[in-house]
């Protein structure tokens, strides 16, 4: 098996042979996250997956996915059509999702994919509240605010994309867009992924892999997106180098996610620093740290938290 072209090779970039990428990389990090093989050894050889211990909660262990797919669907089902996710979904009494707003895409590829995203991910809150029955906890308070208090314009200073106190709207464009979109879909695909190691029950365990593999395609036809622009406007690659070092360090790890390649024009950015597929492998302490923008508690996307996690 060859490597494929790097995405910086194509003149103009071809989206279909993007997409093929995406789903070939996607299904090497998929099999990694499991520990088993059908990764590239050209490319690399993923380290033997260890399951890291679950953080301490009363919760039913598919919560956080629930909870990440509303935050999600109310990110991309504003973004596409201007109005939230159906009540049916969001469970009886459920809390808002606030500040979100509907956007004038100038792609009409990137405009379908938001679509296309509502509608996965309404497709994965239903299975989710399926599999976990009467005790699926109803949508938290969702903070997808534009203004300057507002979870992006938090992450946004915090990287030092924007300075103390000014606003980073998700909403104003494609780009701002993407970016926002990758901020979410970095934390559902490193949750699936640590689930699946933990995941004893038979039929949560098909579904997990199955809602993994969306994350994962998802996740790189962000990253995918985001390169393309990066490629010529230096200021998008340094604004997502400055976000992965802020999650770093949020997380707790320290070094930097690989989120675009930095100016080396060889890499497609779906490997990180160390030669792994993304996604990254967290624990649920770390991604929700990365989710309330803070290490001591709730704030950030979700400021009441997430149902019975600390």
């Amino acid at each position: 098996m060859h490597n494929p072209p790097p995405l910086h090779d194509r003149r103009p970039h071809d989206r279909r042979s993007v997409l093929r990428l995406i789903a070939t990389l996607s299904t090497g990090a998929l099999l990694a996250g499991c520990g088993g093989g059908g990764g590239d050894d050209s490319i690399v050889t993923p380290p033997t997956a260890t399951a890291p211990p679950p953080a301490a909660s009363s919760a039913h262990p598919l919560t956080l996915a629930l909870t990440l797919a509303y935050l999600g669907g109310q990110y991309f089902s504003y973004a596409a059509r201007g109005a939230p996710l159906p009540s049916v979904l969001t469970g009886t009494g459920a809390a808002s999702a606030t500040g979100a707003r509907q956007l004038a895409f100038t792609d009409p590829a990137i405009a379908r994919l938001a679509a296309d995203l509502a509608d996965d991910k309404a497709a994965h809150i239903t299975a989710l509240r399926g599999q976990i029955g009467a005790s699926a906890p109803t949508q938290p308070a969702i903070d997808l605010s534009a203004s300057a208090g507002g979870a992006f314009s938090q992450a946004a200073q915090r990287a030092g994309i924007v300075a103390s106190g000014q606003s980073f709207d998700p909403y104003a464009d494609d780009t701002h867009f993407l970016i926002g979109a990758l901020l979410l879909e970095n934390a559902v695909a490193a949750t699936y992924r640590r689930l699946l190691m933990v995941e004893q029950d038979a039929a949560s365990g098909t579904m997990v892999a199955a809602q993994l593999a969306d994350s994962i395609y998802h996740g790189g036809m962000i990253r995918a997106l985001l390169d393309d622009r990066a490629a010529t406007t230096p200021q998008v690659d340094a604004m997502l180098a400055r976000i992965g070092t802020m999650l770093a360090a949020l997380d707790g790890t320290q070094g930097s996610d690989q989120i675009l390649p930095g100016g080396d024009a060889n890499s497609s950015n779906l490997l990180d620093a160390e030669g792994r597929p993304i996604p990254f492998t967290r624990t649920d302490r770390q991604v929700l740290s990365a989710l309330y923008l803070s290490s001591t508690g709730p704030g950030g996307f979700l400021p009441q938290g997430v149902p019975g996690m600390a």
